[in-house]
C-alpha cells in the first residue's frame, strides 16, 4: 500500500549497542584525526575550563554553579556533535546558552538566587522564576556592552531552535527523506539519526559548537558589573575573546560556502 496512514513498519536498524558503536566510531575517528573544528573546540574547552576565571569575578555562588553547568552541558553537545548525531546537538547547545544566561543574570542581581532556587516551593514561586529567569532577560545589558556577543548569543539561541531543540519542520525534516516509489508499492520514511564525520550534518554540529561555545564564553567573561576598557585584566580579556573568534573563523572558513 503506497498510504502513509496505513499501520507503519518501524524498522531500527541492529538496536541500541549498534548505535552506540557507531557514535563512539565517528567520534573515535574525529579525536584522532586532524579537523581544524575538533582542534579549535579543545582550544575552547582549554579555555573554559582555566583561562576564563581568571577574569571573571563571582558575586555568588549560585551564578558561577549555573556558569559551571552551561559547560557542562557545553560538553556534552560536543560529544553529541562527535558522534554525527545531528539532530540531537542543538536541545544540548541551547539548555548550555540558558544556564550561561541564568548565571549571568544571578551574577550581576545576587538577589535574584534566591528566587531561583524556591522555584519548586510552590506555585507562586514558579510563576516568580518564570518571570525573572528569560534568556532575553539574562543577556539583555550585553546589547550594550558587548553587541557582537549579544548578536551571536541571540542568533545561536533562534537557531538552536530551528535545527532541533524544538521538534519543528526545519529540526526533523532535514534529516527525513522519503520513497515513494519502492517497487513493492510501498512508501518508506528514512529518518537518520546519525552521520558519518566527513557528512554536512557532522560539520554544521561542530560548527554550531565553535559558535555556541564562544557566545558561552563572552556571557561568562562579561559577568562584571561594569569592565573599565583601559584596565589592563580587561585589556588581556579582550585580546583572548579576539583570538579564541579569530580561532573558530579560520576553522569554519574551509566549510563555508562561497557566495
Amino acid at each position: 500500500m503506497n498510504d502513509l496512514n496505513a499501520s507503519p513498519i518501524l524498522e531500527i536498524s541492529k538496536g541500541l549497542d549498534s548505535y552506540m558503536a557507531s557514535a563512539d566510531e565517528t567520534a573515535a575517528e574525529l579525536l584522532r584525526g586532524d579537523n581544524s573544528l575538533v582542534a579549535a573546540l579543545r582550544h575552547y574547552d582549554d579555555y573554559l575550563r582555566s583561562g576564563l576565571w581568571a577574569h571573571v569575578p563571582r558575586s555568588s555562588a549560585i551564578g558561577f554553579v549555573l556558569q559551571m553547568n552551561a559547560y557542562m552541558v557545553f560538553l556534552a553537545g560536543v560529544r553529541m556533535a562527535l558522534s554525527g548525531h545531528a539532530a540531537a546537538v542543538y536541545p544540548l547547545l541551547r539548555t548550555a546558552l540558558e544556564s550561561a544566561s541564568y548565571g549571568l543574570l544571578i551574577e550581576r542581581d545576587p538577589g535574584l538566587a534566591d528566587i531561583w532556587t524556591h522555584r519548586h516551593r510552590s506555585e507562586a514561586d514558579k510563576k516568580a522564576c518564570r518571570k525573572a529567569f528569560t534568556f532575553d532577560q539574562g543577556i539583555v545589558h550585553l546589547k550594550d556592552m558587548a553587541p557582537d556577543v549579544y548578536d551571536l548569543a541571540k542568533l545561536a539561541y533562534e537557531g538552536a531552535i530551528d535545527y532541533g531543540a524544538h521538534p519543528n519542520l526545519k529540526g526533523v525534516a532535514s534529516h527525513l527523506s522519503i520513497n515513494a516509489n519502492r517497487p513493492d508499492g510501498m512508501t518508506a520514511v528514512t529518518l537518520v539519526a546519525l552521520y558519518g564525520s566527513a557528512h554536512g550534518e557532522t560539520v554544521r554540529s561542530l560548527c554550531a559548537c565553535l559558535d555556541f561555545g564562544f557566545a558561552i564564553i563572552g556571557m561568562i567573561a562579561l559577568t562584571g558589573p561594569d569592565l573599565d576598557p583601559g584596565d589592563d585584566l580587561v585589556k588581556r580579556l579582550i585580546e583572548e575573546l579576539q583570538a579564541l573568534n579569530d580561532l573558530k573563523n579560520e576553522a569554519v572558513a574551509p566549510y563555508q560556502r562561497n557566495e
